[in-house]
């Protein structure tokens, strides 16, 4: 089994995907990360590539995707995530032979509910102590 051999920030992304057999995005949408993944991070990818995007919709370039996947460019995506939610009928990716949509529902879960819950539970308490919140981003 082959293991991730590399951990690269956002602008230095690019140097790696000549050589990806898969591009795995599960980041943030942030300004770093809008459209990281845009029409040249596409064509830099070899044609047996696969992409899994568990991310937002917004980190890739949908139509350039669209574009990528149709002409074979690709080999596959697995997708969690788009641009319009939920993804309209009309959408190509629909189709495609070399895609997998999947709805963006993780969080129905099973158990999700009591975490919640329980999360929020906690923080309420911590915020009532003055005390610091859990799983707080830095803004």
């Amino acid at each position: 089994m082959r293991q991730a051999r590399h951990t690269v920030t956002y602008k230095d992304l690019a140097g790696l995907l000549p050589g990806a057999d898969w591009l795995v995005l599960a980041c943030p949408l942030t300004p770093a990360t809008r459209e990281l993944v845009d029409r040249q991070a596409l064509a830099a990818l070899p044609a047996h590539a696969s992409i899994v995007h568990v991310a937002r919709g917004h980190v890739i370039d949908e139509a350039a995707l669209i574009e990528a996947l149709a002409a074979g460019r690709l080999g596959g995506a697995f997708l969690d995530v788009f641009q319009q939610e939920p993804l309209p009928p009309e959408s190509p990716l629909w189709t495609l032979e070399n895609t997998i949509v999947t709805p963006h529902s993780a969080g129905f879960s099973d158990g999700n509910r009591a975490r919640v819950r329980g999360l929020f539970l906690a923080n309420l308490r911590r915020w009532t102590q003055a005390e610091p919140l859990a799983n707080q981003l830095a803004g």
